[in-house]
């Protein structure tokens, strides 16, 4: 999978390269349950298989799938996991 134009291998690159956009794109076409499946996160993928397409609050539950906290800023976040 791709954020930010490079290729992630593990949780710690997504959020290295976070981005909420991209997030979205890749949650919505399925890329993103594909990656987790592939990088052995099969609860993630798991729980992220669950959300309701039409949730409301839905970049809240990936957050928290993703153990990102809901104040921090894309920046924020790239900058914790550089």
């Amino acid at each position: 999978m791709f954020m930010n134009g490079e290729i992630l291998a593990d949780l710690n690159d997504l959020k290295r390269c976070f981005s909420i956009d991209e997030l979205l794109y890749s949650y919505g076409n399925g890329e993103l349950e594909i990656f987790l499946e592939k990088i052995g996160e099969h609860e993630k993928a798991e729980q992220i298989q669950e959300i309701s397409e039409n949730n409301a609050l839905l970049l809240i539950r990936l957050y928290d799938i993703l153990d990102l906290p809901y104040e921090d800023s894309e920046e924020k976040i790239r900058r914790n996991f550089a």
